[in-house]
C-alpha cells in the first residue's frame, strides 16, 4: 500500500450508513468495516477520528494523530505536500460560511434528543446552571478507561462544579449500565457532537447558566476530567 492510498475504518455503530458515508469521503474507495471493533482494539482502541501511518514493511510508522488537524498534518508530513481542506457547501448567497476560530461566548446549539426513558429533552432545559456537556460512546475504549473516574466525579461533584449532561451514541442498555446520576441523551449519528464542533469521544465543553459555550473543547479522559473540575472556565471577553 502506498502512503498516498488512504484506508479508512468505520466503527460498528456506523454500519447502517456505511455505504453513504464511504461515498461522501471525497471519492475514497478504500473503506473497511469492523465487525466488532477488532481493528480499534488491536490499535489500543484509538478514539475517533484518529490515524496512524503503516510503513511498507507493515510496521507502525507514527504515533497516533488525534483529531482532524493532527491527521491532516500527519498526511502532509508523509506525502511531503499539503492536504487540501474539504470545501464547504456554499450558502444561498454563494459564500461559504466561515468557521469561528473559537466558539466560546457563542450560544450552545439547540439540541433536542431522547433520554434513556424515551422522552425528548432540549438542552435549553439545562439553563440556569453551568453544565458539562460530555460526548460519549459506550464502545469507545478511551471512554471505558475514564468511566470509573467519571462515576466518582458524578457521585461527588466539586462544590460549584458543573452538572453533567452526557450525549452518547449506542442503545439504552449500555448507557444505563454506566450508572451515572447525570442526564444521558442518545445521539446515534453524532449530530449534536458535530453541531458543537466536537472532534470525537470522549470530549466535552462547558455551557454556562445562560446557555453560552464557556470553554474550549476538552479531548480525552484527563482533559475532560480537568474541565469537569474547573469552576472558572474562560469566557469571551
Amino acid at each position: 500500500m502506498r502512503v498516498t492510498d488512504p484506508l479508512i475504518f468505520l466503527s460498528p455503530h456506523l454500519e447502517g450508513i456505511a455505504r453513504t458515508t464511504a461515498q461522501s469521503f471525497c471519492g475514497l474507495t478504500r473503506v473497511l468495516l469492523q465487525r466488532d471493533r477488532e481493528v480499534s482494539q488491536a490499535y489500543r482502541s484509538l478514539p475517533t477520528p484518529s490515524a496512524v501511518l503503516i510503513r511498507p514493511d507493515g510496521t507502525i510508522g507514527s504515533a497516533a494523530a488525534l483529531g482532524s488537524e493532527a491527521i491532516r498534518t500527519l498526511i502532509a508530513g508523509a506525502t511531503r505536500k499539503p492536504v487540501p481542506t474539504r470545501q464547504t457547501v456554499p450558502n444561498r448567497n454563494g459564500a461559504a460560511p466561515a468557521r469561528p476560530a473559537s466558539r466560546i461566548g457563542l450560544p450552545a446549539p439547540a439540541v433536542m434528543l431522547s433520554n434513556l426513558a424515551g422522552e425528548t429533552v432540549s438542552l435549553q432545559e439545562f439553563q440556569g446552571e453551568q453544565t458539562l456537556v460530555l460526548f460519549w460512546n459506550p464502545g469507545c475504549g478511551f471512554c471505558s478507561r475514564m468511566l470509573d473516574d467519571l462515576r466518582v466525579w458524578d457521585a461527588n461533584p466539586p462544590v460549584g462544579g458543573p452538572r453533567l449532561l452526557v450525549i452518547s451514541t449506542g442503545t439504552v442498555e449500555p448507557n444505563r449500565e454506566m450508572g451515572l446520576h447525570g442526564a444521558v441523551l442518545l445521539d446515534q449519528r453524532f449530530a449534536a457532537g458535530r453541531a458543537f464542533g466536537a472532534s470525537g469521544t470522549p470530549s466535552a465543553v462547558l455551557v454556562d447558566a445562560e446557555g453560552m459555550i464557556a470553554s474550549a473543547e476538552a479531548v480525552g479522559g484527563p482533559a475532560v476530567l480537568a474541565l469537569a473540575g474547573n469552576t472558572s472556565a474562560p469566557t469571551a471577553g
